[in-house]
């Protein structure tokens, strides 16, 4: 990150914190910044956030930032040519890279419908600017393809966004069924121009995403609960250079502080970065039993049955119908760390793999 990029971010970061931390006005709420974590497999997201001071009389302001860090590994699933890269049953699969890469991002949610039964916003904007700095480990897979090609970000750098929405909070959440009723949707415009910071990494593109998030409680008793999740996802991407990252991942701010992944991850039991595209359309749909009364002893165990389909546009501008993408599966776990067996129909191909955290 260049040294104008960083003193640009650690302002933004100063001064909203600094006004967050003014004494509130005829809050009825607590005004004190509350911190949360999330786990990656070898990462961590560390988040901050708090209601107030309020913006507008009747809604609540809310205030966030976060930092975040981890070495994963990602995949890019392209030829050098362009075209699309199987990987072999067995051997060595170039599509995988190394990547240490550092996240941060910072931001408001502004209410704009209260709703009095809640006790929080029913509608709000959202607005956030966030970032990203990626390093890939060359030296630990010289010969993956993404380091064979020709794309601006191959070599990683800096990454920066703005992004705006509106959103639909409806959802229930019942702490001692431990379930969820009702409806999220979101509607979002993400902004990446090359004059954001983004020059090195050629970085210069928009997207819009519409992600909505449904739940219905079928059973809530003390020993067993059941409830059915469904997420619907459209994703759409346009600019002078799409990055990689962009093209394996979908926008949008239900996964905050991170984004879901595209196609390959959001359709589980394809490779995360496989079948990268401009526009994806995605839905996944689970039936969820939970057994909220094995917290006396620390855990609770889940069991999920999901069915996954998804279709991209293969980097065409257009959504292939032609090939639709779909797996079946189990989660079995313990507060929410999730072992997935996962069947992908269309290359009739079980895999296994541990999730931290339900999907959606």
């Amino acid at each position: 990150m260049g040294k104008k990029e960083y003193r640009w971010f650690m302002t933004l970061f100063v001064l909203l914190f600094f006004w967050s931390a003014r004494p509130a006005v005829a809050q009825e709420k607590a005004d004190t910044w509350q911190f949360k974590y999330d786990l990656r497999i070898w990462g961590i997201d560390l988040i901050w956030n708090r209601t107030g001071p309020d913006l507008v009389p009747g809604v609540e302001t809310g205030y966030f930032c976060s930092l975040g860090g981890g070495l994963e590994t990602f995949g890019f699933y392209r030829e050098p040519d362009g075209q699309a890269y199987v990987p072999p049953a067995t051997g060595a699969n170039r599509a995988l890279y190394k990547d240490a890469n550092l996240t941060w991002s910072i931001g408001l949610e502004q209410g704009l419908i209260y709703d009095l039964g809640r006790q929080r916003n029913l509608w709000e904007m959202l607005f956030c600017y966030h970032g990203r700095y990626d390093h890939h480990l060359v030296e630990q897979k010289p010969e993956a393809l993404l380091f064979a090609s020709a794309l601006p970000d191959r070599e990683g750098g800096v990454q920066n966004a703005l992004l705006t929405g509106l959103r639909y909070n409806g959802v229930d959440f019942n702490p001692d069924a431990l379930t969820k009723h009702g409806l999220d949707a979101e509607v979002s415009w993400e902004w990446a121009p090359l004059s954001l910071g983004n020059k090195g990494t050629g970085a210069d593109y928009h997207r819009f995403n519409l992600t909505v998030l449904g739940f219905y409680t079928l059973v809530e008793r003390r020993g067993l609960s059941i409830y059915l999740a469904d997420r619907l996802i459209y994703d759409h991407l346009a600019g002078a250079y799409i990055p990689v990252r962009a093209r394996t991942t979908v926008g949008g701010f239900s996964k905050y502080p991170g984004f879901a992944r595209g196609l390959g991850g959001a359709v589980r039991g394809i490779a995360a970065g496989r079948f990268d595209g401009y526009r994806k359309a995605i839905n996944n749909i689970e039936l969820r039993l939970i057994y909220p009364e094995w917290r006396s002893y620390g855990v609770v165990p889940e069991l999920i049955g999901y069915f996954d389909v998804g279709v991209t546009d293969q980097l065409t501008f257009s959504l292939d119908w032609d090939q639709v993408f779909s797996a079946v599966g189990i989660g079995i776990g313990l507060s929410d760390l999730i072992l997935y067996g996962n069947y992908f129909l269309n290359e009739e191909e079980f895999t296994l793999n541990l999730a931290l955290g339900i999907h959606f």
